[in-house]
């Protein structure tokens, strides 16, 4: 025989703040153990928007849309705090999220304990909350969605207790936070029919209260004017113009619904879709436990069926709006958009430990054993994933590759795409002291009159992937490229002709280009930089790509010889094709050549090749460079 209520543990008070407390807690170590304390390098889309963030907080800048002014406002604050102290502003941005992401558990042991869950139950599943992928990498990375998270379960929180009692303070609390989490994130408008029918039984005082709900929601509006005020202030990063009426609306009403939101055409795209879908869950918990914990969410029923279904219907909308957010590639929106379901599936999975203790007599060790277990198997099975994002070290790689620029002797402009790449140079320029001598700007910028008045800028190779150089030709006209150093190019409207260097030692290739100056040196232990100009000594000159060969014998008796090769399909990194050359123009160029471990090259070669319509290889003269004494690489 089943006995349900009589058997029900009830924690006490002062026990429920302090199960609540221990569970944020170690929420938050969890959430240390990955933080990301470094320039964002990750290119995964929970990565998208981390080095905005890690750049507009300590300048009490603004964000993309739709503005996030309450993140804005806050976290610019608490990164400056922490600033004093000396925790710098990717570390503070990151523990920003890990706060939140406490608060969220912390609001989760709570809304365990509206349905009566024992502490220890509490605090054990709502930490396998903690440990989705999502959650956790959220909670360790400079991102709005842990605030997003902790809005959404305040909200669910203030409107189970008005629900219950009716009191006019939770019904403030349930309007303020709700509309706050709308203005956070347009999306959180979905949490509306589950909070709509939580407040059905009191639709009394929720009329009595109208003009507080109505002045609730004007008055958090107000943060909006944050935007404005910043950038009337002179702020040095602001998004969309927020200072002038057309920006700031635009990111207000901006909602990215046009750019996000794709109803599928056929039942087979549906199909794909769900199917991405599913494997996305996948990755944040395992499928079985995930359904488990959902449909343990209708055990709320046993004494509150209206909030059961009040309660599914929060997550409900947010799986069925993830069908129709495409855009043709796994999106940072989609995976915002799956958050709620994880805490709720928490909250179901500690209802039926709960059921389990208390209905069907199984020993509370047991039931908080097993939270433990799913703990331990999500912290194993997550954390790997979790610190292959926050400690990808891509940007340190472009601050590393850019720094080998020399200093610039002349007003230079280093331009870079809006993105992981000038989102990384512009960190390192303003809080680690790096690029004093350049002057940064983004691909918005005015970059034909930088050209006209300096003759010259500075892009890194990468650019040109995006926007390869015949773009750049066609919104400018005639221009010219030079490698500066391995991954920094430089774009000029007039091309570096005869006579601006010495060429008494050049040396002809034998297809109408020469090399000029050709120099070693070695960078690294295991790489060497080779610089040297080329010289167009014809007009239309063919298509020739470059091979650069270190070898451990000079003339090499054969590819057991060949030790590694830095070739390029054009010069200049690949972008610069040989036919586009002037007659007379010099072409300063850069490689990289690695130096493999346990190798002894004696020498570097370096030749021209094109292919012919018969697909033969005709190779130009080759020139042999020796090497500098070489550092072991053993």
């Amino acid at each position: 025989m089943i006995v349900p209520d009589r058997h029900l543990y009830v924690p006490k008070s002062q026990n429920k703040a302090l199960f609540a407390l221990i569970a944020a807690f170690i929420a938050f170590l969890l959430f240390l153990t990955t933080l990301q304390t470094i320039p964002n390098g990750s290119l995964h889309p929970y990565g998208t928007d981390v080095g905005e963030i890690q750049n507009a907080l300590p300048r009490w800048g603004t964000l993309h849309f739709p503005g996030y002014p309450l993140y804005s406002l806050l976290g610019s604050g608490f990164v400056s705090l922490l600033r004093l102290v000396g925790i710098g502003p990717a570390t503070g941005s990151s523990l920003f999220s890990a706060m939140w992401g406490a608060l969220s558990v912390w609001l989760l042991v709570q809304l365990c304990f509206a349905y009566d869950v024992r502490g220890e139950t509490a605090v054990s599943f709502s930490l396998t909350f903690a440990l989705a992928t999502s959650v956790w990498v959220d909670a360790s990375l400079a991102e709005v969605h842990t605030m997003t998270l902790a809005l959404t379960l305040g909200a669910l929180l203030a409107g189970i207790q008005f629900h219950r009692q009716g009191n006019r303070r939770a019904l403030f609390w349930l309007a303020l936070l709700a509309s706050q989490a709308v203005l956070h994130q347009r999306a959180m408008v979905f949490l509306a029919p589950g909070l709509a029918l939580l407040v059905l039984n009191q639709l009394k005082t929720v009329w009595k209260n109208l003009l507080m709900i109505v002045g609730t929601f004007v008055g958090g509006s107000v943060v909006y004017l944050y935007l404005p005020i910043r950038a009337w202030m002179g702020a040095n990063w602001t998004f969309n113009d927020p200072g002038s009426w057309e920006g700031f609306w635009g990111l207000v009403f901006d909602t990215k619904t046009g750019r996000i939101l794709a109803i599928p055409q056929t039942v087979e795209e549906t199909l794909v879709r769900t199917q991405g879908i599913l494997d996305l869950l996948r990755n944040e918990w395992p499928l079985p436990l995930l359904v488990l914990g959902l449909v343990g969410v209708l055990l709320v029923a046993r004494k509150h069926r209206l909030e059961a279904i009040a309660i599914s219907l929060i997550w409900l909308p947010f799986l069925l709006l993830s069908l129709i957010i495409w855009e043709g590639r796994l999106s940072d929106a989609l995976l915002a958009v799956n958050l709620p379901m994880f805490p709720l599936a928490a909250l179901g999975l500690a209802l039926l430990a709960t059921v389990a203790t208390d209905w069907f007599r199984v020993r509370p060790w047991l039931t908080f054993g097993v939270g433990l277990l799913l703990v331990g198997l999500l912290f194993g099975r997550h954390r790997p994933n979790v610190l292959a994002i926050t400690r990808d070290p891509g940007a340190a790689t472009i601050i590393e590759r850019t720094s080998w620029l020399k200093p610039q002797p002349q007003p230079t402009t280093l331009l870079a795409l809006w993105g992981r790449d000038f989102w990384t140079l512009a960190y390192a320029q303003a809080y680690q002291g790096m690029f004093t001598d350049l002057a940064l700007v983004d691909h918005n910028a005015n970059w034909q009159q930088i050209l006209d008045e300096n003759g010259r800028i500075l892009l890194l190779s990468d650019t040109f992937y995006l926007r390869p150089f015949s773009w750049w030709q066609a919104e400018y006209g005639e221009l010219h490229l030079a490698a500066i150093s391995p991954d920094v190019i430089q774009m000029s409207a007039k091309p570096l002709l005869d006579g601006m260097i010495a060429t008494e030692t050049a040396i002809p290739l034998g297809n109408g280009v020469s090399v000029l100056a050709p120099t070693l040196s070695q960078k690294t232990a295991d790489s060497l930089i080779l610089t040297l100009y080329w010289q167009a000594d014809e007009a239309n000159l063919l298509d020739h790509s470059v091979a650069i060969h270190l070898v451990t014998q000079d003339p090499p008796t054969g590819p057991q010889d060949i030790a590694a090769q830095a070739d390029q399909q054009h010069p200049v990194e690949g972008w610069y094709p040989v036919s586009q050359w002037q007659p007379g123009e010099i072409v300063q160029d850069v490689y990289e050549i690695p130096i493999p471990e346990g190798t002894h090259p004696t020498a570097v070669r370096l030749a021209m090749y094109r292919v012919d319509e018969t697909g033969q290889f005709i190779n130009s003269d080759w020139l042999s460079l020796p090497l500098p004494t070489l550092l072991p690489n053993e």
